[in-house]
């Protein structure tokens, strides 16, 4: 004949026996959450990007500007380099961007081309591989400007002001087309820029490179652009 066990001895075993099953099931600690990386832009360009002709390049050039229009902890990266062409930024200044994973990229490398003589097929084939490589090997949103109205700068004087515009226009159509191939967003500078005659402020003193003022304005219409995008840009 069995033992009959006491009530209490029963309850006893009964913990016991819950002890055991919880620790069977006991849920698992969450991984730490990982920390967000802070977005990166990226600036190629020439000596406009450098910030040449501001009172403080480091600040008052176009691309500090617009870097202030971003979200605070925006990591900036500008590779732009005095006097530089699109076969500079392809050789100096695309393989550093690749380098720091942007996720976006900021491009105006067009006017030195254009007054050193680069043909137009030479430089759309640069464009080409510029565009398709920051496109294929990194994930970044890309904004190209193109090129504002160059007649009306002081160092253009004398020159027949039609032929320029023609020039740069077909310079521009190229400069869209390739854009478009890739994904890229164009600053449309030419239309954007149009009140340069009237604002002889945006200039400096070189007759040539933009003042704070004109580099102000140059920020403002690309972020017009990325904020159109869906950047999302300082509260």
């Amino acid at each position: 004949m069995a033992p009959r066990l006491s009530p209490a001895f029963r309850l006893v075993v009964s913990a016991l026996l819950v002890v055991v099953l919880l620790a069977g099931c006991t849920v698992p600690e969450a991984a730490p959450s990982a920390v967000a990386r802070p977005p990166v832009l990226v600036a190629i360009g020439a000596s406009d990007a450098v910030g040449v002709g501001a009172s403080d390049p480091s600040r008052h050039g176009w691309v500090p500007q617009l870097h202030q229009k971003l979200p605070v902890g925006t990591r900036l990266v500008n590779l732009g380099i005095s006097g530089a062409r699109i076969a500079d930024a392809l050789a100096q200044e695309l393989p550093v961007a690749v380098d720091v994973s942007p996720d976006y990229v900021v491009i105006w490398i067009a006017v030195n081309d254009l007054i050193a003589g680069t043909p137009l097929p030479a430089y759309e084939r640069d464009l080409d591989l510029l565009l398709g490589e920051l496109s294929t090997r990194t994930s970044a949103r890309l904004f190209i400007a193109n090129i504002p109205n160059l007649g009306a700068l002081p160092a253009a004087a004398g020159l027949d002001q039609r032929q320029v515009a023609a020039v740069v226009a077909e310079w521009n159509t190229v400069i869209a087309r390739v854009a478009t191939e890739h994904g890229a967003t164009v600053v449309d500078l030419a239309a954007g820029w149009q009140e340069l005659a009237d604002n002889p402020g945006y200039l400096s003193a070189d007759g040539f490179h933009p003042s704070d003022e004109g580099y102000r304005r140059i920020a403002d219409l690309f972020w017009v652009a990325m904020d159109a995008a869906g950047v999302p840009g300082r509260p």
